[in-house]
């Protein structure tokens, strides 16, 4: 009997089944087959997916070879020898092959130990913008996110007009990565959207903010950040700021650095002692010297530390009785290692140490050799 036949025999004995039996062979029938089907469909997608995978691998090395020759090498390409190269070894440029040299040439951007002036020119050669403006206009919020930090990588700011649309999105993660890429991408007001920080920064805030800082510094283009620190509404962004600018010595922010240390906020007048000794504002240090012994313990410490930053020899009386009238251990170790390194004519240290004994005494044996443990 052939299959047919059977499957006809089998069909008309269902036929003679309670109709609620017969719902159930179907039910179950149909179930398998739809089972079936989706292991195929699954099977094909996973063959697909793996032979692009490794011909992905087999071709990678190729373009690896060809970008490190037309960034490291001697010969100069021109764009249309560079896309004839790269589609020698791809095949016809698509979306794909666009994204796969977008990857290797960011691998080599900064993993490579070399650097070169000529990355530019593989992303012209290739199209990498009008494939990155396709995909910020057609694609979905996650997929939006992830351009615009290529976008950034890229350094592509002829794209910033297009980044701007984002700026405003609803979609506060997206309209917070689409502020850091003007912040790097803008030619003309970079710093427009500091004043519209609002709440408090996470270190992941604050790590991109200060990575874009770092490339507007480097390339001297860092604008002075007096203005968000004096103005700045949000305490985190005022901290952050004054952090920033004793980071890249901004000497001429000192004066409204000094301003915020009268803030009624503890994190902003901590911050602004700290910045005023690492940009050795030391015109300042009287007033500083006279605010101590009414300040918070935090700000306390950030004085000691800004005075011993300064190290203008002119403190050691302060000093000395900060140390003998301090409460807590923490401000006693921060005032006795400034004195240890303090200059003057007058050995402070040496003089502190003599009167100490027990625990205090370990404080000043811990700071000449550092190996001994606090007990």
């Amino acid at each position: 009997m052939g299959i047919l036949d059977f499957l006809i025999e089998i069909y008309y004995e269902i036929g003679t089944y309670a109709p609620i039996i017969q719902v159930a062979v179907a039910s179950i029938i149909f179930s398998v087959i739809i089972t079936i089907s989706m292991f195929i469909y699954l099977s094909v997608i996973r063959y697909k997916h793996q032979k692009n995978i490794n011909k992905k691998n087999q071709i990678r090395p190729q373009i690896e070879k060809l970008f490190k020759d037309i960034l490291f090498g001697d010969t100069i390409y021109h764009e249309d020898e560079i896309y004839t190269e790269y589609t020698k070894i791809v095949g016809k440029l698509s979306a794909r092959k666009i994204k796969l040299a977008i990857d290797v040439l960011l691998e080599l951007k900064f993993n490579s130990p070399e650097k070169s002036r000529r990355y530019q020119s593989i992303v012209d050669a290739l199209r990498f913008e009008t494939y990155l403006e396709k995909k910020l206009d057609f694609s979905r919020g996650s997929t939006k996110m992830k351009t615009l930090q290529k976008l950034q990588q890229l350094d592509l700011k002829s794209l910033d007009s297009k980044v701007l649309n984002y700026a405003y999105s609803k979609n506060k993660e997206l309209r917070r990565e689409a502020r850091y890429s003007h912040l790097q991408l803008s030619e003309n007001d970079p710093y427009r959207f500091l004043d519209e920080i609002k709440g408090e920064l996470t270190y992941w805030d604050e790590i991109n903010l200060l990575k874009f800082l770092k490339i507007h510094n480097e390339k001297n283009e860092l604008s002075n950040l007096g203005k968000w620190i004096n103005y700045s509404e949000n305490d985190s962004l005022t901290v952050f700021l004054i952090k920033a600018a004793g980071l890249f010595e901004q000497i001429d922010t000192k004066e409204i650095i000094n301003k915020k240390t009268k803030s009624k906020n503890i994190a902003v007048r901590t911050e602004a002692y700290k910045t005023l000794g690492k940009l050795k504002a030391s015109e300042f240090e009287p007033k500083l010297i006279e605010r101590f012994f009414s300040e918070k313990e935090e700000c306390q410490l950030a004085i000691v530390n800004s005075i011993g930053l300064m190290n203008t020899g002119n403190a050691v009386s302060f000093l000395k009785k900060a140390y003998l009238e301090a409460k807590s251990i923490s401000l006693k170790k921060e005032i006795a290692l400034v004195s240890f390194t303090y200059k003057s004519n007058y050995n402070l240290f040496e003089d502190l140490k003599a009167t100490q004994n027990g625990f205090d005494r370990t404080i000043f044996n811990h700071i000449e050799t550092q190996l001994i443990k606090f007990k």
